[in-house]
């Protein structure tokens, strides 16, 4: 029995607390709303990255650079490797003369001259 009261009542203490909760609030906006604003804060000179890249960009940014100095200096080996791959696909290859028909050393059969068809047969 105690326990169908008190839950009504927790309901009501809750209500009551959330209807103070909103009037505050609605108290602070109206009074945001005709204070002027304050003028934020200069934090430029504050922050000592603004505008800046981090360590772990300057690191990539590095690694990308040297991948291109080393293709750089090596860009002669790596066309004289590619060369005969890419030949491949520019130019075909020059039609050279057909090559002569081997002479079958295995006689053809002999042609069937029986007739065909059903007509023939009968």
């Amino acid at each position: 029995m105690a326990t169908g009261k008190a839950t009504p009542e927790k309901t009501q203490l809750a209500r009551e607390q959330q209807k103070k909760d909103a009037e505050a609030l609605h108290e602070n906006k109206a009074k945001a709303a005709t204070d002027p604003p304050e003028p934020a804060p200069d934090t430029k000179e504050k922050s000592p990255n603004s505008g800046s890249l981090s360590p772990n960009q300057w690191i990539a940014i590095g690694g990308v650079g040297v991948s291109f100095l080393g293709i750089y200096y090596k860009r002669e080996e790596l066309m004289a490797m590619s060369k005969p791959v890419f030949d491949k696909f520019k130019t075909p290859k020059p039609a050279s003369e057909p090559a002569p028909e081997p002479t079958s050393v295995k006689p053809k059969p002999a042609r069937n001259t029986r007739p065909r068809g059903l007509k023939k047969m009968i």
